[in-house]
């Protein structure tokens, strides 16, 4: 009896047929290289998928520390560097002295960026370096610079002083979208009509002839993104035994929300820019509801007495010139200030440089105005919905902001229908 049951179940060798237990324990390895690898790592996330994910990650570093914002950390960078070789001049942003840069913790949300958009681009195989023209170069450097004028005189970026600084109840997020707006338009028009010339200026007589690719190697990225992440938390444990577990938990939040802009493609930049240009607000329609989202967990954290002034910014005609300076910027550059960091980690070389103009201008802002962001002649003073309308009042405000920015969105997708 048992002889016949393990004849049904197994085949002699000679035949060549593996166990049923073995095969399906293949099976079900490859069901869950399908289920992780495939569909994590090697397809795109859908956009609902990235605004959820990106909502409660900030939500939740708020919760830990404080919200998400990168480009104040890079103007401080560039300072840095200004005094490297011997120009001396501060940070302009108060909240972000001078600091040894592994010993900055608001730095370290944007290496923990860089590391979570490289460990994406690798396991999912999509790091490549990639080259520009000097054109590109020099336009990558102007929007970068614009950028960094932009987020000093807004301030800061549109990450911070628009996704996170409306969910934070401050009336400077929505004014800020005003000039985002207006900004990212005429930077739009600038590509448009740019992509226009290039086009205009092909000669498909010259093209080479494309050849049949040959089959390669396997590629080695997604082992170097592992041994990347592996890297990531050997440095986050390094920051945890010398007591610097915030650090560290930032480190890791940081690297959670370059996974998510990794994979999600959640580009704020496109997101400004194509309502204008092409008239498709799909993106930014998104981007609102994880701001909602965001809003309610703010809300209600602030109500409870949590840090009920963070990201509430200066308000005042600045905000929106700022926004205008940093919407073309951020355009021409190809990303916002989170955008350029993470097409960087890609293998972009036009947004190092990029990044590159934007802290150099930024950091220099001590220079040419002589006084910190926030202080002086050119800023307002800070307003928190929440507080001069109360914490359900202020989200009410914001929530009708939304509806009236949604409703804008929808009238200019419905005049590109008319059109066509």
């Amino acid at each position: 009896m048992d002889s016949k049951f393990d004849s049904e179940q197994n085949v002699t060798s000679s035949v060549g047929v593996m166990p049923v237990g073995q095969n399906c324990w293949k099976q079900v390895y490859r069901q869950v290289v399908n289920v992780f690898y495939i569909s994590v790592w090697k397809k795109a996330w859908p956009l609902w998928a990235g605004a959820l994910a990106l909502a409660f990650a900030n939500i939740f570093m708020f919760a830990y520390a404080r919200a998400i914002g990168v480009f104040p950390q890079m103007a401080m960078w560039g300072s840095y560097i200004y005094n490297i070789f011997g120009i001396k001049v501060y940070a302009p942003f108060t909240a972000y002295p001078l600091t040894p840069l592994y010993l900055d913790m608001h730095s370290l949300i944007n290496f923990g960026i860089i590391f979570g958009v490289a460990i994406s681009a690798f396991i999912s195989e999509e790091f490549k370096i990639r080259t520009d023209n000097w054109r590109g170069y020099i336009i990558a450097l102007i929007g970068g610079g614009l950028m960094g004028f932009g987020t000093v005189i807004m301030p800061p970026c549109n990450v911070g002083g628009f996704y996170s600084a409306t969910m934070a109840l401050s009336l400077s997020g929505p004014l800020s979208a005003v000039g985002l707006l207006l900004g990212a338009y005429v930077g739009g028009m600038f590509l448009k009509r740019q992509a226009k010339e290039a086009v205009d200026a092909l000669d498909f007589s010259t093209l080479p002839k494309g050849e049949p690719v040959k089959k390669t190697e396997a590629s080695l990225q997604p082992f170097i993104g592992m041994m990347i992440g592996i890297l990531l938390i050997a440095v986050s444990f390094f920051y945890v035994l010398k007591g610097m577990s915030k650090p560290a938990g930032l480190l890791l939040f940081g690297a959670l929300f370059g996974v998510i802009f990794q994979r999600s493609r959640l580009c704020f930049a496109s997101a400004f820019r194509e309502i204008f240009v092409s008239r498709d607000g799909t993106l930014m329609k998104w981007i609102l509801l994880s701001i909602a989202i965001g809003t309610i967990g703010f809300t209600i954290l602030k109500s409870q007495g949590y840090q009920q002034m963070a990201v509430v910014l200066p308000v005042g005609l600045h905000t929106v010139i700022g926004g205008f300076i940093f919407g073309i910027g951020m355009a021409v550059a190809g990303g916002c200030g989170v955008g350029i960091l993470w097409r960087s980690a890609e293998g972009y070389i036009r947004a190092w440089i990029a990044v590159i103009g934007g802290m150099l201008t930024s950091g220099s802002w001590i220079l040419i105005y002589g006084d910190y962001v926030g202080k002086g002649w050119l800023y307002g003073k800070p307003f928190s919905l929440g507080h001069h309308f109360g914490w359900f009042g202020g989200a009410a405000l914001i929530f009708l902001f939304l509806a009236c920015f949604y409703i804008l969105i929808t009238f200019l997708e419905a005049t590109k229908n008319e059109k066509n």
